[in-house]
């Protein structure tokens, strides 16, 4: 395959993939819930309930069905993270935590994904002020990191000097890495978002902040 159809080729999966999966993990939600709900208690107890009325045509109804069966499992979800909430729910939920991190093999993929949804879904990231440039863990290699505090007294008293508080997030789970702190003039500030930032590190540098627009200038 020529050199140019290689590049065109793996732009357009670049492009194509992601539409790809996410219309196959929608549908695949989609056809598990109707899976669960055609077998579901709930559903044959409607379905009995209609047939009581002389509506024995229940497939003109099904769909009406499954998005009762959907709102019952959103109301579900709701109710849990209403129960999460006073302290007994905080410690069923932390009880249910340590037990799926203790099992082999899920809990590796339970915490990941946990850690990832805690750090998307929550405020941690208002706890980074700016995005910055370090050069870690030696010179003439850069890495990204979050200034998390300009001030360190603790250190600044031994150094001398002005240092800041840095954090080094691993990939590609950025919950994870290294506290550091370095000086003032050693720190470059970036002018990238923080969830840019992170979505860099989550793709291990795949999604560049900025990338597009400079394409779509080129162009």
């Amino acid at each position: 395959m020529p050199r140019k159809l290689k590049s065109y080729f793996y732009a357009g999966s670049i492009v194509i993939l992601p539409i790809l999966l996410t219309v196959f993990i929608i549908n695949w939600m989609i056809n598990f819930v109707v899976l669960l709900s055609s077998k579901s208690f709930t559903v044959k107890l409607i379905s009995e309930f209609v047939n009581k009325f002389g509506y024995s045509d229940i497939n003109e109804i099904k769909y009406i069905i499954y998005l009762f069966y959907v709102l019952s499992i959103i109301l579900f979800i709701i109710f849990v993270g209403y129960i999460t909430r006073n302290i007994l729910g905080r410690k069923i939920a932390s009880a249910i935590n340590n037990i799926m991190c203790k099992l082999p093999i899920i809990r590796h993929i339970y915490t990941t994904i946990s850690q990832i949804v805690n750090l998307i879904s929550s405020n941690k990231n208002t706890s980074y002020k700016k995005t910055v440039l370090i050069e870690y863990p030696r010179k003439g290699i850069f890495s990204i990191g979050f200034l998390t505090s300009e001030h360190n007294p603790l250190i600044e008293n031994v150094v001398g000097e002005k240092m800041y508080n840095i954090f080094v997030p691993t990939s590609p789970n950025p919950t994870s890495g290294m506290f550091i702190s370095m000086k003032q003039t050693d720190v470059h500030i970036l002018d990238v978002k923080i969830e840019d930032a992170i979505k860099l590190v989550i793709s291990g540098g795949v999604l560049i902040p900025g990338m597009e627009s400079k394409h779509e200038t080129n162009k």
